[in-house]
């Protein structure tokens, strides 16, 4: 009777991890939208929206921990925040070389190149945990690309003026993946809201020198302007981010970095109700089949 306790505890706690997945998804998909509307640099944006975020998660971290009496406010060792750091820097860059990919490439090139996350993590898994992955994981990742080429497609050729905007774009996959390993470790002795707190900082810190060293427009000329980048904090760092280090927890991090899969799909959502960019039958069965190959993943990896 406990062991049946456990297993439905348990799975309770994957197909909530799921569901904060699915939505931290879909709320990282509006940082495009956000960047395209900002009156700010494309990579300060990416500096704002860490730095608006960082205070209101500490006040989150705070009031959650003192209502519940948890660890959070206990003494984090300097080797933690040293990860914590790591991973605020992991973020930066991969915000860094995925807006800037865009100046070089093609919005649908850049898409597809930066959510390969799942080979990435495939790699990751393998070289630093020598987690060699299942055979059984090629099918659905065959079927993930014919989805994704399906909703993004890319032209035959290779463009010459386009490899530095999709060797950057190729980049970003390796360093979120990067950043879902840190987070992934670090949720085992801390609070979501505690990671992210610091590692807004870091990242803000990042994206921010990078900004300045670019030569980026800074600050925003209109009270709509910062309103944009205060919702972009809200959406895709307090819930974006946050909801996939909560999740990171509670799943392989195969099954996590699945869901990035999922963020060409809400992309294609937001443009088509933000921008009328309607979608064709093409697309809407590459849909259809990253969904499917997504859950085929669950299935093999039993999560």
């Amino acid at each position: 009777m406990p062991q049946q306790l456990s297993r439905a505890v348990d799975g309770r706690a994957r197909g909530g991890a799921i569901a904060c997945a699915a939505l931290a998804v879909s709320c990282l998909a509006l940082g495009g939208v956000f960047v395209r509307l900002s009156e700010v640099g494309p990579i300060a944006t990416g500096g704002f929206r860490s730095l608006i975020a960082a205070p209101m998660l500490f006040l989150l971290s705070v009031g959650v921990g003192r209502r519940r009496g948890s660890r959070s406010q206990e003494r984090m060792p300097a080797r933690d925040h040293a990860t914590i750091a790591l991973g605020g820097l992991l973020l930066a860059i991969d915000l860094c070389l995925w807006n800037v990919s865009f100046l070089h490439t093609t919005l649908a090139e850049s898409n597809l190149l930066a959510n390969l996350v799942p080979f990435a993590a495939a790699i990751y898994g393998w070289v630093l945990f020598r987690d060699v992955p299942s055979a059984r994981l090629i099918p659905p990742a065959i079927l993930a690309i014919g989805g994704l080429l399906l909703l993004t497609p890319i032209g035959v050729h290779i463009d010459p003026q386009r490899l530095l905007g999709n060797a950057m774009a190729l980049a970003t996959a390796f360093f979120y993946t990067g950043f879902l390993v840190v987070a992934q470790g670090l949720r085992k002795r801390y609070p979501a809201l505690r990671i992210m707190t610091i590692l807004s900082l870091w990242c803000a810190a990042g994206c921010l020198a990078v900004a300045i060293a670019r030569g980026e427009n800074l600050l925003p000329r209109t009270a709509r302007g910062w309103l944009l980048l205060v919702v972009l904090a809200l959406t895709s760092q307090i819930l974006g981010q946050t909801l996939m280090a909560h999740a990171m927890h509670f799943m392989s991090l195969q099954l996590g970095s699945l869901f990035a899969l999922l963020q060409p799909v809400a992309a294609a959502a937001y443009a088509y109700v933000l921008f009328a960019e309607s979608l064709t039958l093409s697309q809407l069965f590459g849909v259809a089949v990253l969904i499917a190959s997504i859950y085929w993943a669950k299935l093999v990896l039993g999560s």
